[in-house]
Protein backbone atom coordinates (compact mmCIF):
# COMPACT_ATOMS: atom_id res chain seq x y z
CA UNK A 1 0.00 0.00 0.00
CA UNK A 2 1.73 3.48 -1.21
CA UNK A 3 1.21 6.68 -1.23
CA UNK A 4 1.58 9.10 -3.32
CA UNK A 5 3.83 12.09 -3.44
CA UNK A 6 0.30 14.19 -3.15
CA UNK A 7 -1.72 12.26 -0.76
CA UNK A 8 0.23 12.90 2.03
CA UNK A 9 0.40 16.90 1.64
CA UNK A 10 -3.33 16.47 0.93
CA UNK A 11 -4.54 14.81 3.48
CA UNK A 12 -2.16 17.13 6.08
CA UNK A 13 -3.98 19.90 4.10
CA UNK A 14 -7.19 18.96 4.69
CA UNK A 15 -6.95 17.99 8.49
CA UNK A 16 -8.28 20.09 10.85
CA UNK A 17 -5.65 19.27 13.66
CA UNK A 18 -6.84 21.30 16.33
CA UNK A 19 -10.23 19.90 16.05
CA UNK A 20 -8.53 16.46 16.60
CA UNK A 21 -6.32 17.89 19.64
CA UNK A 22 -10.11 19.55 20.36
CA UNK A 23 -11.77 16.37 20.11
CA UNK A 24 -8.85 14.52 22.22
CA UNK A 25 -9.09 16.42 25.04
CA UNK A 26 -5.05 17.99 24.54
CA UNK A 27 -6.01 21.55 25.03
CA UNK A 28 -7.85 21.40 28.28
CA UNK A 29 -4.01 19.80 29.39
CA UNK A 30 -1.84 22.39 28.18
CA UNK A 31 -1.13 26.25 29.31
CA UNK A 32 -2.10 28.99 26.99
CA UNK A 33 1.32 29.30 25.70
CA UNK A 34 1.72 25.52 24.94
CA UNK A 35 -1.40 26.10 23.08
CA UNK A 36 0.19 28.66 20.80
CA UNK A 37 2.93 26.88 20.11
CA UNK A 38 0.86 23.77 18.87
CA UNK A 39 -1.15 26.20 16.86
CA UNK A 40 2.29 27.53 15.18
CA UNK A 41 3.18 23.80 14.79
CA UNK A 42 0.39 22.83 13.20
CA UNK A 43 0.54 25.96 10.44
CA UNK A 44 3.91 25.31 10.11
CA UNK A 45 3.23 21.51 9.14
CA UNK A 46 0.23 23.10 6.74
CA UNK A 47 2.89 25.34 5.12
CA UNK A 48 5.22 22.38 4.68
CA UNK A 49 2.83 20.47 2.89
CA UNK A 50 1.65 22.79 0.70
CA UNK A 51 5.15 23.30 -0.40
CA UNK A 52 5.46 20.05 -0.81
CA UNK A 53 2.63 19.65 -2.68
CA UNK A 54 3.26 22.42 -5.08
CA UNK A 55 7.46 20.80 -6.23
CA UNK A 56 5.40 17.28 -6.37
CA UNK A 57 2.84 19.24 -9.22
Amino acid sequence: MGTSRKSAPLEIIDTDAIAVFNEFGFRDHLTPQRSNGLRSMVERIKTDAKEALAEAS
